[in-house]
């Protein structure tokens, strides 16, 4: 579905030209009377009236269908997909909201541009500007029109790296093994036969005396310590903030860390855990101007708030 909003109708260079052209023929048509000098003033005339009404019907006519991927990133080119039904003539094409060069379009045709979003947030809707001179190239007509994405696009914050505290970069396990034990933090799931390449750390002495054999154990992998994200956008640096939530949940979910993020959204006051990098990115796409929310927040978990207070718990 699409919506015009604006119409703008613009002489060009040429049609000022021959405007100027048409009132002199005309002034000497009436100081002379010469018959001929009349007749191409109202060529002339006529010219220019065409040339003023056919490219506000043709552009009147258009048809425009937008769509691009679902996920996108703060400065980084994406394809957007432009298809134009009608009329058949030559079109410049611009997107309103989106850094990209104005493109020449023959419709009925379909193709991709690739543009650019320098502000994160949730597109569902993108203004095209059109403009066309057909058929003379002595009147421009131009309009804006808002197209109704098919699917929104969320446009995630360029992640800012960030370190992650001691603490989680520590993780929790260690690698201290007792005679036959079980290490600090570690847990044992399982018992096997030793194969040659196993570490010797990994036999458990007391099983193994028992079976007359050398039996290994298989361990769980190390609880990782929670990492919880409060996320303020409001003022100045919200965007910031948001690059920097982005880069310290990118950090911790590459090392396996769970996250919690905390953010002011379209739906109120957001608590959950963000399982992927990308569903984080749509978090902080959607992300609003708030207090956010204090919690719930998994016991013993790491917090860490970004934004117009910026401040690290423990």
């Amino acid at each position: 579905m699409e919506r015009i909003r604006l119409d703008r109708f613009l002489p060009t260079r040429g049609g000022l030209a021959l405007a100027v052209i048409g009132l002199g023929i005309f002034g000497a048509a009436q100081t002379t009377g010469a018959g001929w000098l009349t007749v191409l003033a109202s060529l002339i005339v006529g010219t220019l009236m065409v040339g003023i009404i056919w490219p506000i019907i043709l552009i009147r006519s258009i048809s425009v269908e937008l769509s691009g991927p679902d996920d996108v990133v703060v400065d980084r080119p994406f394809p957007l997909s432009v298809r134009l039904d009608r009329p058949e003539v030559g079109l410049r094409l611009e997107i309103a909201e989106l850094t990209a060069a104005s493109v020449w379009v023959q419709p009925p045709s379909a193709g991709t541009i690739n543009v650019t979003s320098t502000k994160r947030g949730v597109l569902e809707y993108l203004t095209v500007n059109i403009s066309c001179t057909a058929p003379f190239d002595i009147f421009s007509a131009r309009r804006r029109i808002r197209v109704a994405l098919p699917d929104s696009i969320f446009v995630a914050p360029q992640p800012i790296p960030m370190q992650l505290p001691d603490r989680l970069l520590g993780g929790s396990g260690g690698d201290g093994v007792g005679a036959g034990g079980v290490g600090p933090g570690e847990m044992v799931r399982s018992l096997r036969e030793y194969v040659p390449g196993d570490a010797m750390r990994m036999v458990h002495w007391r099983a193994s005396a028992r079976r007359d054999h050398l039996l290994v154990k298989e361990l769980e992998p190390p609880e990782r310590p929670h990492l919880a994200v409060i996320v303020d956008v409001s003022g100045a640096d919200g965007d910031h903030a948001a690059g920097e939530a982005a880069g310290l949940i990118q950090a911790a979910r590459h090392r396996g860390h769970p996250v919690t993020l905390l953010t002011v959204e379209r739906a109120g006051r957001v608590v959950g855990d963000v399982g992927s990098v990308r569903e984080a990115g749509r978090r902080l796409a959607g992300a609003m101007p708030g207090e956010p929310p204090n919690g719930p927040i998994p016991d013993g978990a790491q917090i860490i708030r970004l934004g117009q207070t910026v401040e690290a718990l423990t």
